[in-house]
């Protein structure tokens, strides 16, 4: 019985232990992905080709208010992205599995694409996935916020 109860608590630590490293290891997923999502917003306002393909699925699909668009198409129109400044906040990293991560964020900043303005608050969320062991964004989407509400009259 007592041996029973010693293999019990081994058990019990050992998974504990395998727990414990996956939580770390998602930790540490968790900051690469946030980070991801940094370069990438850098590379499309420096028009970075490189580091943008590098970091986004090439068969990649993006969503906004004009409807969706092939990550071939733009990066052929990368060029008429203007951003003049920019910044991401209140991120967050959901679990789909151990393979996939949606990261959710707030993007603020300013700019033109074809020379019409960007919404100065957009929230985003990009789906993540790991693919032959490197992480890459396979769909991305962007909703413009909403204006406050008209303040009411006393």
């Amino acid at each position: 019985m007592r041996s029973t109860g010693c293999v019990a608590v081994l058990l019990m630590l050992g998974c504990s232990a395998v727990a414990v490293a996956q939580a770390g290891s998602k930790a540490a997923t968790e900051k690469a992905l946030i980070a991801n999502e940094n370069k990438v917003s850098e590379a499309v306002a420096k028009h970075d080709v490189k580091t943008f393909t590098d970091l986004v699925a090439s068969d990649g699909m993006s969503a906004d208010g004009m409807g969706f668009m092939k990550v071939a198409d733009f990066v052929k129109s990368m060029n008429d992205v203007k951003i003049a400044s920019w910044h991401i906040m209140d991120t967050q990293v959901h679990w789909v599995d151990d393979k996939t991560a949606v990261v959710t964020y707030t993007w603020m900043g300013s700019g033109t694409f074809k020379g019409e303005p960007f919404p100065p608050t957009t929230y985003a969320s990009t789906v993540w996935t790991e693919r032959n062991g490197k992480w890459v964004a396979v769909f991305h989407q962007e909703s413009a916020a909403a204006p406050p509400p008209p303040t009411k009259k006393k």
